[in-house]
């Protein structure tokens, strides 16, 4: 029962020192986000340790006391700024209940295949060492760098060590719940047609329902939360009139979730010609953004955006791996432009379906990924069972909101004419990135969930909108989906979690923790008191001893006081 009552007391900790964060963030670098709910502050919050995490691991290293002064500040300013505010108080019940209703999902035996390999490895590193340069020597793995491990690496605390390190995913799906259902509830224009209150309805349904399972998260999943809720606060910006500072807090908030969503997965930088669009659609806010924005909150967004590409620079050699033209100059750790290429060709291959445990394409994989000679086995191999399965789960979703719809509106249909000029360029966009993700790396954990369901909720959000709804009906429609989403995504996770009991023996009536194998390690590497271990048998790290390597042909050296790690065969 003890480490129950250590589990949730973690989890609740963790909400509130990212509500702390979110506040300190708000007062010192852009007050407008004051304004913004606990939803929200607690997103900005993991956004802003995740940087304190990536400017602090430059020299120390994020074990127990770094953790405990780092939350505990965001404590104390949580207590000072947020619980004076009565109207808070009451935010803050709602949300401690809405993570009730949740935590379930926290509850996880089996994570991904990845997790082993990289991920629970890679924020263990930080935990026990400051940063290391050339960590892309270690494994392909190491190479691939996201802020997730930074957040993750700040929550390893006295009693849970590194069994908090799936947390941030739920984190930001509480948060997520929070905003939406929130904003579902009290729609400042219920009483309207609206094509953001439906837009939210299925994003919410969506994400609770097709993302349930927190283990399966990795790295990406979380971004695609966030693309949702970029898309939601961009049609409140471009479908309705607002005062200017309203439409200048969205659109610094826009940039905020879209450079935290590109820190999560490189790729979703893309998603900056959104902030480009608006530029070109709106000149006069941006020239008021320009006179208004704080230098701080410039500074520090620069910070994240820049961070993102050195800290690649630092692993690999190449600022935005594994793209070869990223790859400047020559340095001890730069990983060889031949495997970047190798590597890139890699990737594709795989998302295009070339490969996996289970098959193989007779083709070479620079053959395959060329002139759709990937797209006869793609079909096979993930889209009729992966695409198909988001497909029909979309189709459900829609279908019982259709049916709520159908049920409470009156009669008469109001038919809409031309009511929106932005409806054809937020179309053209998300094709825009659709297509992108289609001819490079379709597959679901590069974008693929939100990209394929967008362009139908905004179809089927403008379509239910032209339904003449009550206010009280609507209200009815928002508390009936709601919960059947929750009940929904409580009783996939129950499955679940008796799927991992019975079939992997997960004790959770002794532990909540997840599983994780207990690995034997040899030192590969000991100079001037650094060593560097390695998994016997051919095992995955785990969290065994870091810094963990799966290459045994590495050496080091001191630059600027940084332990550098380099391959022997160059």
């Amino acid at each position: 029962m003890k480490y129950h009552l250590i589990y949730i007391f973690y989890i609740f900790f963790f909400l509130l020192s990212a509500l702390g964060a979110g506040q300190i963030f708000s007062k010192v670098i852009n007050p407008q986000f004051k304004n913004l709910n606990l939803g929200y502050q607690g997103i900005i919050g993991i956004f802003f340790i995740t940087i304190v995490s990536i400017v602090s691991s430059f020299a120390i290293k994020h074990g127990y006391l770094h953790n405990i002064i780092l939350h505990s500040v965001n404590l104390f300013f949580f207590f000072i700024l947020v619980l004076k505010n009565k109207f808070k108080i009451q935010e803050l019940k709602k949300l401690f209940f809405l993570t009730i209703i949740l935590i379930i999902g926290i509850y996880v035996y089996k994570n991904h295949d990845d997790f082993p390999y990289y991920h629970l490895t890679y924020s263990l590193n930080l935990s026990e060492n400051s940063l290391i340069v050339g960590q892309g020597a270690f494994s392909h793995g190491f190479r691939t760098y996201s802020s997730i491990f930074y957040f993750h690496s700040t929550l390893f605390m006295p009693f849970i060590n590194y069994f908090s390190f799936h947390m941030g995913p739920f984190l930001i799906l509480v948060f997520f719940n929070y905003i939406l259902i929130d904003k579902i509830l009290n729609f400042p224009n219920i009483k309207e047609k609206s094509i953001s209150y439906y837009f939210s309805l299925l994003s919410l349904s969506f994400v609770n329902i097709i993302f349930y399972r927190i283990g399966e998260h990795g790295t990406d999943r979380s971004a695609q939360i966030l693309v949702f809720l970029i898309f939601a606060i961009l049609i409140d910006t471009l479908f309705k009139n607002q005062k200017k500072n309203i439409q200048k807090l969205y659109i610094d908030l826009l940039l905020l979730l879209i450079i935290f969503a590109a820190t999560l997965k490189s790729i979703y930088f893309i998603y900056l010609i959104i902030i480009f669009y608006i530029i070109l659609k709106k000149k006069k806010l941006f020239i008021h953004m320009l006179q208004f924005t704080k230098p701080r909150f410039v500074i520090v967004l620069s910070i994240a955006f820049f961070m993102n590409f050195f800290i690649n620079f630092l692993n690999t050699g190449c600022f935005l791996y594994p793209e070869e033209k990223s790859c400047i100059g020559k340095f001890d750790w730069s990983i060889p432009k031949q495997q970047v290429k190798k590597m890139k060709t890699h990737y594709e291959w795989w998302a295009k379906a070339g490969g996996s445990s289970s098959h193989k394409s007779e083709l070479s994989k620079d053959e395959y990924i060329k002139n759709f000679n990937w797209l006869k086995l793609w079909l096979k191999k993930h889209f009729y069972p992966k695409i198909t399965d988001t497909l029909f789960g979309t189709a459900i979703i829609s279908f019982i909101l259709f049916l709520l719809i159908y049920h409470f509106h009156k009669k008469k249909k109001i038919i809409k004419k031309n009511e929106n000029k932005f409806l054809r360029d937020l179309y053209f966009i998300i094709f825009i990135f659709l297509g992108l993700w289609f001819f490079k790396h379709p597959a679901m954990r590069y974008g693929g969930f939100v990209l394929i369901s967008l362009p139908i909720f905004l179809f089927l959000s403008n379509f239910f909108s032209q339904f003449n709804i009550s206010f009280n009906h609507k209200k009815k429609i928002s508390l009936i989906f709601i919960i059947l989403t929750l009940l929904t995504y409580n009783i996939r996770n129950f499955k679940r979690l008796d799927k991992e009991i019975n079939f992997y023996n997960y004790p959770i009536l002794e532990s909540p923790f997840y599983f994780t194998e207990k690995i034997e390690s040899k030192v590969i590497l000991d100079n001037s008191n650094f060593k560097v271990y390695s998994p016997i048998n051919g095992k995955m790290c785990w969290a065994s001893k870091t810094p963990c390597s799966y290459n045994d042909n590495i050496s080091q050296k001191k630059i600027l006081n940084f332990n550098v790690i380099f391959t022997n065969d160059k």
